[in-house]
């Protein structure tokens, strides 16, 4: 039974020039992360693209992600689809690739109503005998996982924890309140990482650790040594890290890519039509804000 904690990096998908997936950069940027002291990884959250990618590309990722982690640290695939039948497929698929975990966000499509959002959950949980997290981003799926709808998924015994992408700590704090058995609340945003510790949540999971992980780890061993002034330090750090990509928006995906290139990680700011790319003026600005971190040396 893993104990699920710490800081996750949401692995960012890298593309080959003919737009392939890259899977010497995955593989690349997955030691990167490890090495840098993570606790485990999610492989095809939102910043892995996972909409936008073909079956055999997501199942291509999951292969190639858990052959490199190779048991290191706890594998996530993220594998919510826009059916349940679907979401089933994706699931037992990663389950036989070696998975430890899956991520599922609501389908995105047509509203949904609070009795077929819990059953689309329980009937993947009843039919993958997997460890499942729930993925609440309202912002891109329209529907909020409310903490009641939690509660009661978090009484099966494959629906494990939660992944909330919100910035309501209240709402975040009622799910830790309400949900039975071991349930593990996580937060999407490693600049609410320390808040959601306080609250009894057990970590992040986040994309901002493919170009910070000792920062965002450091925080969470900080808190749980009880070194409040640490932690309090390393999350001024992450907020003024944050800055950097800034003025990548709203091609954010493309930006966290564009750093990561910037410091050395071979990957390409490439991502998936139609999200958007970079222009010109935002990498010079991305490099620029990179160069004042100290994260690249002006020189190169």
């Amino acid at each position: 039974m893993i104990d699920w904690k710490g800081a996750y990096t949401i692995l960012l998908t890298a593309y080959k020039e003919d737009g392939g997936i890259d899977g010497d950069a995955m593989r690349s940027s997955v030691d990167f992360v490890i090495e840098s002291g993570v606790h485990g990884v999610v492989a095809l959250g939102s910043y892995g693209e996972n909409p936008y990618l073909r079956q055999e590309e997501k199942k291509e990722v999951f292969d190639t992600v858990i052959d490199q982690v190779n048991g290191r640290v706890p594998v996530i695939a993220g594998t919510g689809e826009v059916s349940t039948p679907m979401t089933k497929d994706l699931t037992g698929y990663a389950l036989d690739a070696g998975a430890d975990a899956t991520m599922i966000a609501l389908p995105v499509y047509w509203g949904l109503q609070e009795e077929d959002v819990i059953g689309h959950y329980l009937s993947v949980a009843s039919a993958v005998d997997i460890p499942i997290f729930l993925y609440n981003i309202p912002s891109c799926t329209h529907l909020e996982l409310k903490p009641e709808i939690v509660a009661r998924l978090s009484e099966h015994e494959n629906i494990v924890g939660i992944k909330e992408s919100i910035n309501d700590l209240e709402q975040i704090g009622a799910v830790v309140k309400t949900t039975t058995q071991p349930f593990y609340t996580f937060v999407g945003m490693s600049r609410l990482m320390l808040d959601v510790l306080k609250l009894g949540g057990r970590g992040c999971f986040d994309p901002v650790s493919n170009t910070l992980p000792e920062v965002i780890v450091g925080i969470y061993e900080a808190f749980k040594a009880g070194d409040m002034k640490k932690a309090d330090e390393l999350q001024e750090v992450l907020t003024e890290h944050s800055a950097i990509t800034r003025p990548g928006r709203p091609a954010n995906v493309a930006a966290r890519k564009e750093l990561m290139r910037l410091m050395g990680i071979p990957i390409s700011s490439k991502v998936r039509e139609p999200l958007p790319q970079l222009t010109d003026e935002q990498k010079r600005l991305i490099r620029e804000n990179a160069e004042k971190a100290g994260l690249i040396d002006a020189a190169l």
